[in-house]
């Protein structure tokens, strides 16, 4: 067996496609399925059953999983050794941040990170709270920095930041002189959300059912940027980050709205995984993170 065969297999499983795979892995789809094939045949079983959206553990590859990751783990640990002997000269970072951080947050983070040590190599990925998650339990992530807060005995999680979510409406729409509205007014208002599983959606959802307001959405949109053009071209209202809506407010594109009554004040989490020691990166990163304050 050899350690690119359980790579590919090991993601294949993570992800559940071997496309998504094969992008992770920058290789091609093909190279992946063949180093998965290679493994069956070496093995002499199957591991995977090939669904046409999906694919399948068999018993083989359920018995085979968790000696996969192991190894794999064991491999990192090792890579991990050597570069505590480099320092922070050198050495690869991986951070996962859900859409709101890694858009307005991040960048700022990752420039300062790059500015103390140059020699670093920062890779990082934009995900859903809970992919951010389930990818640093496989270890495929050194840091995640999410929205929401996840429940996993596996990794622990620390607020580092607050935020705060605010209604936007176009400008010239009629709230935009008002200074706050009801929350119930908002049933009647085209609402603009994000994609199911986001924890801005969550929240919101939570906190106006919370005040007897239940809200059916207009429109699902999976890219913060996307809201904010839809709503500012009148096809709705939408609640998003303070972070997120700073030059458009001050362009008068945007104008903020006070919903009476609704908090939505939130912490942002950064998680790391609990049987891992982070590596000099990774400390070096989180000693940004802990200077950073709005």
């Amino acid at each position: 067996m050899e350690l690119r065969q359980l790579r590919a297999f090991e993601r294949v499983v993570a992800l559940g496609s071997f496309s998504r795979a094969a992008e992770e892995l920058a290789l091609s789809q093909p190279a992946v399925t063949a180093q998965v094939q290679g493994l069956e045949r070496e093995l002499g079983v199957r591991l995977l059953e090939r669904l046409p959206r999906r694919v399948l553990l068999t018993a083989a590859g359920e018995a085979l999983l968790p000696f996969a990751r192991t190894m794999l783990n064991l491999e990192e640990d090792a890579r991990r050794a050597l570069e505590e002997l480099k320092g922070v000269r050198a050495g690869t970072l991986r951070v996962g941040a859900s859409p709101t951080i890694g858009t307005y947050l991040l960048p700022a983070l990752l420039g300062e990170l790059k500015r103390r040590h140059p020699g670093l190599r920062t890779i990082a990925e934009i995900r859903p709270t809970h992919e951010v998650a389930a990818a640093l339990e496989t270890h495929a992530l050194d840091i995640g920095l999410v929205e929401a807060a996840v429940d996993s005995a596996a990794l622990s999680i620390e607020a580092f930041r607050s935020d705060e979510l605010v209604l936007i409406v176009p400008s010239g729409h009629p709230w935009s002189a008002r200074g706050a509205v009801r929350p119930v007014e908002l049933t009647g208002q085209s609402l603009i959300v994000r994609e199911p599983g986001s924890g801005t959606r969550q929240l919101v959802e939570e906190r106006l059912r919370a005040l007897g307001v239940e809200v059916t959405p207009s429109l699902e949109l999976g890219a913060i940027e996307a809201i904010k053009h839809a709503v500012a071209a009148g096809l709705g209202v939408a609640f998003v980050s303070r972070l997120a809506i700073e030059p458009e407010q001050r362009l008068g594109m945007l104008a903020v709205v006070q919903v009476e009554g609704l908090d939505l004040h939130r912490p942002f989490y950064r998680l790391l995984h609990r049987q891992r020691r982070p590596s000099p990166a990774a400390r070096a990163f989180l000693a940004v993170l802990a200077e950073d304050r709005p």
